[in-house]
């Protein structure tokens, strides 16, 4: 977990003896514990728990034999053993600061984390300087979802012993967690810093830095891993990832970039097939926490990719867990059963995956026809999970591992599990490369294939998907009706905000362009000068990359060569906000007059938001699902008007709209008329659950 600097955890801090300090008794026992204690360290292990086993066999409460055969014990995967040797030192000696933090130690590797944080704690109250325990308080309060006191832990640990280099990696974890990027690399960069030679270290400075968008100095820590530690299957898996930019340069850059990605893939997966450890180690700590997330945002096809990609991660998980590779037999029905129809996902909170399109399936599904399971993987919590909890007939949210969560899933014995998405979530990654379930079924929380074999049908809309959409997924494509969800219109709050607050003019018209910035292909960045020559007084409302500043900064050269095209100042149209809170970004949102949506990775959520405020969108539909889903919302609510059918369009009908207030007015007007049309669409639902019959006979 965290043992410190590779030597034996707590073996310092003697105890007490019944045989008098000085006598040759005594005297032979702490030359039998050191030799043992010298075996240990060199881990010559058999030996050591022959000579701890001999000084009990002489003295059975020797609280120093018992805490390090304990330790030996954990190491040897012996938790039981550990605990209870561990457990009986700090009876025989209540006052052993260090037993209590390595009894911690085994109660976490047991699933015991309410006993570990009492042991802890324990530990801290006899000896408040004891580095260890306090990172330990960490792990458990990481564990049980508390990020911020876990990160409190860890800052106190590393405060006592700025040497202790693991520590700094764990608080670097749990701050790039909560979003704290910078100070997660600091962290990181400490921890290079103290212990250079600790792979972990560079590893995962590479791999906060490459989601900060700094894919040179990320690739140059990852290499740095690997030369340190080959057989790194974690560093070998976000090399291969940080192919795949946050955003891109130039045209060119997208293919050659992806044509890197296409490569390593196919190094990754022979060196998996090659090599039974790094196979093992790719399994447990790769598969899901390097994921090829940015891979669609590339604007193409990713079929092909994705069928290696996913191939390899269910021949890696199958190895690994065996016992769940296989698909349960089909689950005979009685006359009249409910179909069981389990869900997991990570978002069961205030996440587009909740509001599109799982909250509308939850709360709709027939409970006459339907037993509903929730399986939640992170431990996130809001109003939404609260309520996530009430929808379902059971609702479980753990810190579990692989084969805990098959197997709780598969004792529910479900007809159908859905994965409203992949590709996001780490252990849902992990857990959809599995058997759990006679049917499994995914969907557009993350549209794009998944690639796995374990994976039988794509759940999607019918109105996105273009006429040749089956030929873009490894899965059985399943069309459900119109937009394909149940969705509740968001409850918008009333704040207000001023147009200076945003670096806005008053007279200017305001584009809002609120999506991702990886959203944006530098093909498609002359639209905004072309659009501000013929308007004139308009600016264009972006949002700033949260990690770091690198892609934000890339975004503003492209744009700047692109205003510059047109020999325009692009200071004068472009705007960047930082990060907003759902309120803050609504009260922004009330702000613009027209919102342009992007090419080829088509905004959802934010499109459904923006109609709310009755805010005319502009879109151009792409040739995959995810580049037209405001098309599809606006042809939901027939407004075909501002749906161009090619750029040179998308630019006339934003100028339209810029220039003529009366024609905005309109539509804005007809938006209001008609926006109830996307809320509580039953015939998707009605589909759903013919679906979930037809597959489950």
């Amino acid at each position: 977990m965290i043992a410190k600097r590779g030597s034996v955890p707590g073996a310092s801090g003697s105890g007490r003896s019944p045989d008098p300090p000085g006598s040759a008794v005594q005297r032979a026992f702490i030359n039998t514990l050191k030799q043992a204690l010298q075996h240990h360290q060199a881990k010559r292990l058999e030996a050591a728990e022959q000579l701890y086993r001999q000084v009990l066999q002489h003295q059975p409460d020797h609280p120093d034999a018992l805490h390090l055969l304990g330790i030996l014990g954990r190491q040897t995967g012996r938790l039981a053993l550990a605990v209870d040797l561990i457990g009986r030192a700090v009876s025989v000696r209540p006052d052993f600061a260090a037993a209590h933090a390595n009894l911690a130690l085994a109660l976490i590797d047991l699933g015991r984390h309410a006993e570990a944080a009492v042991a802890c704690r324990r530990a801290i109250s006899l000896k408040p300087g004891h580095a260890e325990a306090h990172a330990y308080l960490g792990a458990v309060l990481r564990l049980q979802g508390e990020l911020d006191a876990a990160a409190s832990s860890y800052r106190t640990a590393v405060t006592l012993d700025p040497s202790f280099a693991q520590a700094h990696v764990n608080l670097g974890d749990v701050l790039q967690e909560l979003g704290h990027s910078d100070e997660a690399v600091a962290a990181f960069r400490r921890a290079t810093i103290v212990a250079p030679y600790l792979a972990e270290a560079h590893s995962n400075l590479g791999t906060v830095l490459k989601d900060r968008g700094e894919v040179d100095e990320a690739i140059a820590c990852l290499r740095r891993a690997l030369a340190l530690k080959p057989g790194l299957a974690a560093a070998r898996w976000q090399l291969c990832m940080a192919r795949l930019r946050v955003l891109y340069a130039d045209v060119g850059e997208i293919a050659a970039c992806r044509d890197a990605y296409a490569a390593d893939l196919q190094a990754l997966d022979e060196a998996c097939r090659t090599d039974p450890a790094f196979a093992a180690a790719s399994a447990q700590h790769a598969v899901g926490s390097a994921q090829p997330f940015f891979l669609p945002y590339q604007g193409k096809c990713d079929k092909d990719l994705q069928a290696v990609y996913g191939a390899l991660v269910a021949r890696l998980m199958a190895q690994r867990h065996p016992l769940w590779a296989t698909p349960p037999p089909p689950v005979a029905r009685a006359p009249g059963e409910k179909l069981r129809i389990g869900f997991v996902s990570g978002y069961f909170h205030g996440h587009s995956v909740w509001k599109v399109p799982l909250k509308g399936w939850l709360e709709q599904l027939d409970r006459q026809r339907f037993r509903i399971f929730g399986y939640c993987t992170r431990s996130r919590r809001d109003e939404h999970t609260r309520l996530a909890e009430r929808l379902c007939e059971r609702f479980v949210q753990a810190d579990l591992s692989v084969d805990e969560w098959c197997r709780t899933i598969r004792d529910d014995n479900p007809h159908v599990v859905i994965f409203p998405e992949i590709g996001m979530d780490a252990m849902t990654a992990k857990l959809a490369a599995q058997r759990l379930a006679p049917v499994q079924a995914t969907s557009w929380g993350h549209p794009e294939t998944s690639g796995l074999s374990t994976i039988d049908y794509f759940l999607s809309s019918d109105l996105m998907e273009p006429p040749d959409a089956e030929a873009h997924y490894t899965e059985r494509l399943e069309r459900l009706p119109n937009l394909s969800i149940h969705y509740t219109p968001p409850a918008l709050p009333a704040m207000m905000a001023t147009r200076a607050e945003i670096g806005a003019r008053d007279t200017a018209v305001i584009y809002w362009c609120c999506q991702s910035l990886f959203k944006y292909l530098p093909q498609f960045d002359d639209v905004f000068p072309r659009i501000a020559r013929k308007v004139g007084d308009c600016q264009f409302v972006f949002i700033a990359y949260e990690p770091g500043t690198a892609v934000t900064e890339t975004m503003r050269h492209r744009l700047a060569a692109a205003f510059a095209h047109h020999s325009l100042e692009h200071e004068r149209y472009c705007i960047f906000l930082p990060r907003l809170e759902t309120p803050r970004f609504a009260a922004m949102m009330r702000l613009a007059d027209v919102f342009l949506d992007s090419f080829e990775w088509s905004g959802c959520n934010s499109v459904l938001e923006a109609l709310a405020c009755e805010l005319a969108v502009v879109t151009c539909p792409g040739s995959l699902m995810r580049g037209r889903h405001a098309a599809a919302i606006l042809k939901a609510i027939d407004m075909h008007e501002t749906i161009a059918g090619s750029i040179d369009e998308y630019v006339d009908i934003a100028v339209r709209l810029g220039r003529d207030k009366a024609w905005r007015a309109g539509i804005a007007g007809r938006i209001a008329a008609n926006k109830h049309r996307l809320y509580g669409d039953t015939a998707s639902i009605r589909a759903l659950e013919e679906f979930l019959d037809r597959v489950s006979a």
